[in-house]
């Protein structure tokens, strides 16, 4: 970064001397391409500190996630529940997979969120609605013969 503030107020410097203004409108057009360069010069050594703020922000960021992570992840044995929803806990929760009508991909739901009141789920490909706590059945392509029960659905764990 410095050698390119260093070449930039060299090229300033011999502008200045050749009086490049002064001598007509190529002169004076190459005077404005060196200001430029001088505007671009500062321009890129700002943003190249502000990338370095955000690297220091993002390392903090991530300690504290790390953190929290720990927090959330340990159980009371201290052991670490996989980041992938695998659970050495044998209560763990079971989740319902569903494929989306629109999308036609298939996605997994928690269980317990059937059991819920007042809630919709989405499809998190394409955001259509694909459960209605109020209906208490899948959100089909206005197709009202197909209601289906969420107690009927193939649970995994």
């Amino acid at each position: 970064m410095a050698e390119l503030r260093r070449r930039v107020s060299q090229l300033a410097e011999l502008a200045e001397r050749l009086a490049l203004r002064e001598r007509g409108r190529q002169g004076q057009m190459l005077a404005d391409v060196v200001e430029v360069l001088r505007e671009l010069a500062l321009d890129v050594e700002e943003v190249s500190q502000n990338q370095l703020e955000l690297e220091d922000y993002l390392e903090e960021i991530d300690s504290d996630l790390m953190s929290v992570e720990e927090e959330v992840y340990l159980d009371d044995d201290a052991e670490m529940t996989r980041l992938d929803g695998e659970s050495n806990d044998p209560d763990a929760a079971s989740y319902i997979e569903l494929e989306c009508p629109v999308c036609e991909r298939e996605s997994s739901y928690n269980q317990i969120l059937f059991d819920q009141d007042g809630i919709q789920l989405t499809c998190p490909h394409c955001g259509n609605v694909v459960f209605d706590s109020d209906e208490d059945c899948l959100v089909l392509d206005g197709d009202d013969d197909d209601a289906w029960d969420p107690n009927d659905a193939e649970l995994f764990d």
